[in-house]
């Protein structure tokens, strides 16, 4: 039997049917509702991107940074010159990377201030110029720590994250039918979600499994008043680790469930 059969899972992200998450939570058995909290878009002002890519296609950076998947391709093809090397948080950030033929020289399994730790052991970045491609709404860490080593950093919006509220009366239709666990994959998404239920939040979430991608999610979900111990954590943080935090955090709220 399939870890999650019988069970309804949650998921925050952009609501795509052909959203890898929900392909993988269906592979395990479960029934996935969608609650998209976030869509993406192109940069407001497209010209610092443009002028970023020329720089990289001339070497003009020693690093490019990569903390998601979806800021590859805005990042267009790899430049000619071996000069540049490449840092990805997470291995679907890597993976696409590597497809669209860009060679990833260190990987960061945690999040953007895990990387950070990584790279402040493995690669000197004093005075290296490092191009941060970034979403709209992405935090500081990663920059605060890279100019903290001496680093030069270009931040350059790659794409734009647009906060949108799921309907809170399908939502708490949604909770009432039953959910056993809520998936979340960003802070933007806990953000927009409380949005979506205040004043409400987060009474109904007291008895359901919470599956974070990472620990600046769960922080994020902590500080909504969320409990430490409904919250189980992706490890290492990515698609496949959310499923099995989703498993862990059913099992957590509901310890019957197998």
């Amino acid at each position: 039997m399939s870890r999650l059969s019988g069970q309804v899972v949650a998921t925050t992200r952009d609501g795509s049917p052909e959203d890898p998450l929900t392909r993988k939570l269906e592979a395990e058995g479960a029934r996935v509702v969608l609650w998209p909290t976030l869509s993406f878009g192109r940069p407001e002002d497209g010209a610092p991107l443009r002028r970023a890519r020329q720089a990289l296609a001339s070497g003009g950076y020693d690093w490019v940074v990569v903390t998601s998947a979806r800021a590859v391709d805005p990042l267009g093809p790899p430049p000619a010159t071996e000069r540049t090397r490449v840092a990805a948080v997470g291995a679907a950030t890597a993976a696409e990377l590597e497809r669209r033929g860009w060679p990833v020289d260190v990987v960061g399994d945690r999040d953007a201030g895990g990387l950070v730790e990584i790279l402040r052991r493995r690669a000197p970045m004093k005075d290296r110029r490092v191009l941060f491609p970034a979403a709209s709404l992405a935090g500081e860490t990663l920059e605060e720590g890279l100019r903290a080593m001496g680093a030069r950093v270009d931040r350059v919006e790659a794409y734009r994250t647009i906060s949108t509220p799921p309907d809170g009366l399908r939502v708490r239709a949604d909770l009432k039918r039953g959910v056993g666990a809520v998936a979340f994959a960003s802070p933007s998404a806990v953000e927009t979600l409380v949005a979506a239920l205040s004043p409400d939040w987060p009474g109904p979430f007291d008895q359901l499994g919470v599956a974070a991608i990472g620990p600046a999610t769960a922080a994020a979900l902590e500080k909504s008043g969320v409990s430490r111990e409904q919250i189980a954590v992706a490890d290492p943080p990515s698609l496949d680790g959310l499923v099995d935090a989703c498993v862990a955090s059913i099992r957590q709220t509901n310890p019957g469930a197998r």
